[in-house]
C-alpha cells in the first residue's frame, strides 16, 4: 500500500474501534438493564430504517467518487437529490410505522419508528461531505464524527437507561450520534451546498447511483433480513436473543472486514485498467483480511460460553449457541465481502446489482429454512449462506475482470486448513477439560491459546511460508513510521 492508503486504512482503524467499540460499551450497559425484549424491538426498528437509509449513503453520494473532479454543479445537486430522497424517507416510514409493527406483534416499534425515521434527514446533511473525505481518502474528520457522536451519545443513552427510559435510551443513542455528526463535519469541511440543481447530472448520477443504490438496498437486506425474519417467526423477544449474536459478528465484521472494504472502491478504482494490478491489489486485500479474520472469529465461537453470561447476564445465555452456529463463517466471509466494491471498481453497477439480488435471495431462503428448527437453526443458515456466496462472488469478479477463481481459492483452502488446525486444539482441549473439571474460563484460555499458536505455526512455516512474519515486519515499519513523523500519518492537510 502506498502512504496515502497507509494513512486512510490508520484512521479507518480508529474511526471503526470508535464506532463499535464505544457502542458495545453503551450496549453492555443497556442490555443488562432492559432485556432481550425491548432490544429486540428496538432492533426490527433500526433495522427497518438502517436498510432505508442505505439510498442516502450510497448510491448518489458514491458516484461522486468515481468523478475525476467533481465539479460544484455535481456536488450540489448531488446533495439536493439526498435530502429530498431522505425527507421522502421519513413519510414513508411514519405511513409505514403502524403496518410494521402489527407484523412483528410488537406496539412499541410503531412510536420507535417515528422518532429514530429522523436519522434520514439529519444522515442526508453530511453523506455528500463523506463521501467527498472518502474520496480523497480523507478518513481523520470520519473518525473524528464518530468518537465525538458516539461518545456524546453513550453517556446520554446510558444515562437514560439508568434513570429508566428503557428502549427510548437507544433511539436517543441514534439521534444524539447523527446531531453530533453533522456539527462536526460540518465544521470541518470548506463545502457547503449552493441553491444548483443540474438536470444533467442528476441524470448522470442517477443512471450510475441507481443501480449502486439497488444493489447496496440488496446487500444491506442480505445482511439483516436474518433478524427481520426472526422476529417474524420467533416475535421480538427471541430476536433480542439472535440479535444479540448478529450484533457481536458485526462488530467483529466492522473492525476487522470494513477498514479494508472502505479502502477497496478508492483503491482498485484506479488501477481498475489493468487487469494484472487489479488482481494482484484485490488478492492482497482479500488474504490480508483472511488471515486475520479466520482466528478472530473462531476465537470468538470458542469464547461464547464464558463471554456472553459473563458480560451481558444469564438472561441473554440463549444467545451463547447462535454465536458458535455464526462463528463457522470464519472460512468463508472474506472470500466474498469485497466482491461487490471490486466490481464497481470496474463500473460493472449491473452486475453488482445482481449479484446483491442474488444475496438476498439466497440468504433468505437459507434463513427460512434454518428458522423451521431453531434460532441454532438460524444462526447455521447464515453460515451456510456465507459459503455459498463463495463461488458465485469468484464467478461474478472472474468473468467481469479475468481474475481468477484459483487467486481466490488456494490461499482461503490454505488459510482455512489453518483454521482448522485452530479448530482442532480448541476441541482437543475442552475433551480434555471435561474430563478434568476445568472452568470454562480455563478450557476456553488455554484451547485458544494453543489453538492461536498452532495456527501460526502453520501459515508461517507450512501453508503461507513467511506470510506472518512479512505482515509482523510491516506493522513494526508502519509504527516507526508514525513514532518518527506523526504528522505524515494524522496530518490531513494535504
Amino acid at each position: 500500500m502506498q502512504g496515502k492508503q497507509k494513512k486512510a486504512l490508520f484512521w479507518l482503524l480508529v474511526e471503526v474501534l470508535g464506532a463499535q467499540g464505544i457502542p458495545f460499551v453503551v450496549f453492555l450497559v443497556i442490555a443488562r438493564i432492559i432485556g432481550p425484549k425491548e432490544y429486540g424491538a428496538f432492533t426490527l426498528a433500526i433495522t427497518f430504517v438502517s436498510v432505508l437509509n442505505i439510498i442516502i449513503f450510497q448510491g448518489v453520494a458514491e458516484a461522486l467518487i468515481r468523478l475525476e473532479e467533481p465539479e460544484e454543479r455535481y456536488k450540489s445537486t448531488a446533495f439536493w437529490m439526498n435530502l429530498t430522497l431522505a425527507f421522502g424517507i421519513f413519510a414513508a416510514v411514519q405511513l409505514l410505522a403502524g403496518p410494521i409493527a402489527n407484523i412483528f406483534g410488537a406496539p412499541v416499534i410503531e412510536h420507535v419508528l417515528r422518532w429514530i425515521a429522523l436519522l434520514g434527514p439529519l444522515q442526508a446533511m453530511i453523506s455528500i461531505q463523506g463521501a467527498l473525505f472518502r474520496r480523497d481518502l480523507n478518513m481523520e474528520v470520519l473518525a473524528r464524527r464518530t468518537l465525538a457522536g458516539r461518545t456524546l451519545g453513550a453517556l446520554i443513552g446510558i444515562g437514560m437507561a439508568i434513570i429508566g427510559w428503557g428502549i427510548w435510551s437507544l433511539v436517543a443513542v441514534q439521534l444524539v450520534q447523527a446531531v453530533v455528526s453533522i456539527i462536526v463535519v460540518w465544521i470541518a469541511s470548506s463545502w457547503r451546498p449552493r441553491l444548483i440543481f443540474d438536470r444533467g447530472c442528476c441524470r448522470e448520477l442517477t443512471h450510475f447511483g441507481g443501480q449502486f443504490i439497488s444493489a447496496s438496498l440488496a446487500t444491506s437486506l442480505s445482511s439483516r433480513v436474518d433478524g427481520l425474519l426472526v422476529g417474524f417467526f420467533f416475535g421480538a423477544h427471541a430476536a433480542g436473543y439472535y440479535a444479540l449474536g448478529s450484533r457481536i459478528m458485526e462488530m467483529v465484521i466492522t473492525v476487522l472486514l470494513t477498514p479494508m472494504r472502505a479502502l477497496v472502491m478508492p483503491v482498485l478504482s484506479r488501477v481498475a485498467s489493468n487487469k494484472e494490478d487489479f488482481a494482484e491489489a484485490y488478492s492482497e486485500m482479500v488474504t490480508l483480511s483472511y488471515v486475520v479474520w479466520t482466528p478472530a472469529i473462531l476465537t470468538l465461537g470458542a469464547a461464547a460460553k464464558f463471554l456472553i453470561p459473563t458480560f451481558f447476564g444469564s438472561e441473554w445465555a440463549l444467545t451463547t449457541d447462535v454465536l458458535e452456529a455464526m462463528s463457522l463463517a470464519a472460512f468463508t466471509l472474506p472470500l466474498w465481502y469485497f466482491a461487490g466494491q471490486a466490481l464497481t471498481a470496474l463500473g460493472k453497477t449491473s452486475m453488482f446489482l445482481h449479484l446483491a439480488a442474488a444475496q438476498v435471495v439466497l440468504v433468505t431462503l437459507c434463513i427460512i429454512v434454518g428458522a423451521q428448527f431453531s434460532l441454532v437453526g438460524v444462526g447455521l443458515a447464515w453460515s451456510a449462506s456465507s459459503a455459498l456466496l463463495v463461488p458465485l462472488c469468484l464467478f461474478m469478479l472472474q468473468k467481469a475482470s479475468g481474475l481468477s477463481w484459483r487467486s481466490g481459492v488456494l490461499p482461503g483452502l490454505r488459510i482455512g486448513g489453518a483454521g482448522l488446525g485452530f479448530m482442532g486444539c480448541v476441541i482437543a482441549v475442552e475433551l480434555w477439560a471435561s474430563y478434568h473439571n476445568w472452568s470454562t474460563l480455563m478450557s476456553s484460555s488455554v484451547g485458544i491459546g494453543l489453538g492461536l499458536i498452532v495456527y501460526l505455526a502453520l501459515l508461517e512455516f507450512v501453508l503461507l511460508r513467511g506470510y506472518v512474519s512479512t505482515i509482523v515486519r510491516n506493522g513494526r515499519e508502519f509504527v516507526s513510521q508514525l513514532k518518527r513523523s506523526p504528522e505524515r500519518i494524522v496530518s490531513t492537510s494535504q
